[in-house]
């Protein structure tokens, strides 16, 4: 990250004390009560859900202690015989490493290729040993507790499951749409199969929509980018601090054609409006 974009990123956030504020909040959180009633799945009165692209759970958490990291004692064996933390580049092994810069939790590292072609060529039929050949030596690299701090307090402080997979062997938007509808319409329905991110505008019913028919409330936090409708991209912009990337999986046919007043609209179709001067965190709009 440069030093601009990283000024930039505090200015958004609301100034160097987001930082600080971000280990405290966990530090709150961790010290309420939990609100017991019931015992059972009825006492959980809010379900947020954040979903990162682009980072594996090793990359992440590898170092961290007590998970299947890179301690791991049953790693997958390679047909050589070795641990799939041996990935040959053709003529070296490449192990996990961690890259020597500074600051390096605030930069962005190198944009791994992440489609169906090159993820399968990686998986090699369950042989796991086309990785560096498939995506570059950089697959390996990996961050530890000092690059990223706030997501090893939160898996500190609570719960990590170290079995996570990917939905799918592909890019973003097959996996977003696993996300929001359990489905990709892999049997043609709807506009499917979705193997890419061709932002197509698909058609089978949503879990935002099944919460809705059963009354359960929800919201999707986003911001509006160049404006969340076909002129803008579905708020896909080239400025990586505003907008969803064009990414809201949610924003099916359903979404596409909702108007002001349907409940598709208001609580899918709008957000924060950080290019006017708006932060992340202050918008009426996020309540």
């Amino acid at each position: 990250m440069t030093a601009i974009n990283r000024r930039r990123f505090i200015q958004l956030t609301g100034g160097t004390a987001a930082f600080s504020m971000l280990s405290t909040s966990i530090a709150k959180a961790a010290a309420i009560p939990a609100a017991r009633r019931t015992g059972t799945l009825k006492d959980v009165e809010h379900i947020v859900v954040l979903m990162q692209e682009n980072r594996s759970f090793d990359h992440y958490f590898g170092t961290l202690r007590g998970v299947r990291g890179f301690g791991d004692p049953r790693p997958v064996i390679l047909p050589s015989g070795k641990s799939v933390w041996y990935q040959s580049d053709g003529t070296k092994d490449v192990l996990p490493f961690h890259p020597d810069a500074q600051n390096l939790g605030l930069q962005f590292l190198e944009d791994l290729a992440h489609d169906w072609d090159t993820g399968h060529q990686a998986w090699n039929n369950g042989a796991y040993d086309q990785w560096v050949p498939a995506k570059t030596a950089t697959t390996m690299a990996h961050l530890n507790r000092e690059d990223i701090p706030f997501h090893y307090a939160l898996a500190d402080a609570f719960t990590i499951c170290d079995a996570y997979h990917c939905s799918l062997l592909t890019c973003t938007d097959p996996n977003r749409y696993y996300m929001w509808t359990g489905y990709t319409g892999n049997d043609g329905k709807g506009g499917g199969p979705v193997l890419d991110n061709a932002e197509a505008g698909y058609s089978w019913t949503t879990y935002p929509e099944r919460l809705e028919a059963a009354g359960v409330s929800w919201k999707i936090y986003q911001d509006i980018g160049t404006g969340l409708n076909a002129a803008g991209y579905w708020g896909w912009t080239e400025d990586a601090y505003i907008g969803n990337y064009g990414d809201n999986c949610a924003a099916t046919r359903q979404y596409r054609n909702a108007q002001p007043g349907d409940a598709l609209y208001e609580k899918a179709r709008t957000g924060t409006n950080v290019s006017t001067g708006e932060g992340f965190f202050d918008s009426s709009r996020l309540t």
